[in-house]
């Protein structure tokens, strides 16, 4: 596993060209970083409540959900995976909701 670069090797196998579609973005802006213990959520993102019962049409993704990395920040820009991840499944869930 490749972890924050090694200017040693060459060519950097972390940056390639992008030349197949699907294509996709996230503009990553700076800011502050929230704590690793947010609201708890299930595996489709919908938060949980006392009891662990998932709380209906309620959601959490990024930063205000907590980390799926169990408190431990393994490197730079992390939280942006599960973000993206768990922003697609909450917004199907939410999209069929209103189905």
């Amino acid at each position: 596993m490749r972890l924050q670069d090694d200017p040693e090797q060459q060519p950097d196998p972390c940056v390639a060209t992008i030349s197949r579609a699907p294509f996709f973005a996230v503009e990553v802006v700076p800011g502050s970083f929230d704590t690793f213990f947010d609201l708890a959520a299930n595996g489709r993102a919908q938060v949980l409540d006392t009891e662990g019962a998932p709380i209906p049409g309620l959601w959490a993704v990024g930063t205000d959900m907590a980390s799926v990395f169990g408190g431990h920040y393994p490197a730079g820009g992390i939280n942006l995976g599960p973000a993206m991840t768990f922003g697609f499944i909450a917004g199907r869930d939410a999209a069929e909701l209103s189905a």
